[in-house]
């Protein structure tokens, strides 16, 4: 019996010139990535290895999952590929398969997400109303725009709304706050979103510092979604630490636990305060001029141990 080799000379060699010039494309890659994981900051450990292309990793506030999706070739991020790790069990969970998610979603804890809206309110032409998706159940729930009053004779008042909540959520970069009432699931009509930003006062504030205030005049607690560190610190699930845009520190002082230096993304924190998730920035490691770079190598998702108590 002739074998496939046999059979097909021309083809075989083809197939051998063509794994081979994958190989040497790609060797170059993988020994630099595989470096990046080698030489990294100590205590660290590798959750994603540099070495996975088209990886985007995202914190959820809590710290008992990760939201990760996968790319395809031409940088296309399909929600089919997207799931959440839990961080206790090391297992993966499979996401509602929602077309907003991936370029709308903001995750508020590791079952809901908010559907970010249009801009603008019901004026805009391509009007998209602010949803709530449950990942439990793959349901969508329409929130109360609280700042689209532009007729009615004057606004809406959002005190009842948010001194009733049972949750309230505060992004600081979208200057955005979030109520939901007890029981929101057999209540979803009465959740709501409101848009507050320095334009609403004759004061300058920072985004987000307004809804900040606000809460705290009404007595609200609320969770913090915006993991930028560009306008807000970060605490830890219990509080007992800070993040902030250099570091991690004692909650109220001054004090440095972990100083990770101005070159990370924190992408969240680990449900037990054992560390933080975070990503280095990577580096291109062709430049042609100024302006023009190739050949991008990422840096892995690390968690960063916190000293034991």
């Amino acid at each position: 019996m002739q074998t496939f080799k046999e059979r097909n000379p021309l083809l075989v060699k083809i197939l051998v010139v063509v794994l081979l010039a994958l190989l040497c494309c790609n060797l170059p890659f993988l020994s630099l990535c595989l470096k990046e994981d080698l030489f990294r900051p100590p205590n660290t450990k590798v959750l994603f290895s540099a070495c996975n292309k088209h990886l985007v990793v995202t914190g959820v506030p809590g710290g008992e999952v990760l939201f990760v999706s996968r790319g395809n070739a031409d940088n296309e991020y399909l929600v089919d590929n997207a799931y959440l790790l839990d961080l206790q069990t090391g297992k993966k969970r499979d996401v509602s398969n929602d077309p907003l998610l991936l370029d709308h979603g903001i995750f508020l804890n590791s079952e809901l997400v908010w559907l970010e809206g249009t801009p603008g309110g019901t004026s805009h032409p391509s009007y998209r109303p602010h949803y709530i998706l449950d990942l439990t159940n793959g349901k969508r729930y329409e929130l109360t725009d609280l700042s689209d009053w532009i007729d009615q004779p004057a606004p809406p008042d959002y005190t009842p709304h948010f001194q009733s909540a049972e949750q309230v959520f505060i992004h600081h970069g979208y200057n955005r706050a979030i109520a939901l009432p007890p029981n929101f699931r057999q209540n979803p009509e009465e959740g709501v979103i409101l848009y507050k930003s320095q334009l609403n006062t004759e004061t300058d504030f920072e985004n987000g510092k307004l809804l900040d205030i606000i809460m705290k005049n009404l007595g609200v607690d609320y969770d913090i979604v915006d993991f930028s560190l560009r306008y807000t610190d970060v605490l830890s699930p219990t509080g007992k630490y800070v993040v902030r845009n250099d570091g991690i520190y004692l909650s109220g002082t001054n004090t440095p636990i972990v100083n990770l230096g101005s070159r990370y993304y924190f992408r969240g924190w680990y449900y037990d305060e054992s560390g933080v998730v975070f990503r280095e920035i990577g580096y291109d490691l062709i430049h042609i001029g100024a302006w023009s770079s190739f050949y991008y190598i990422p840096s892995p998702v690390l968690k960063s141990r916190l000293p034991a108590p």
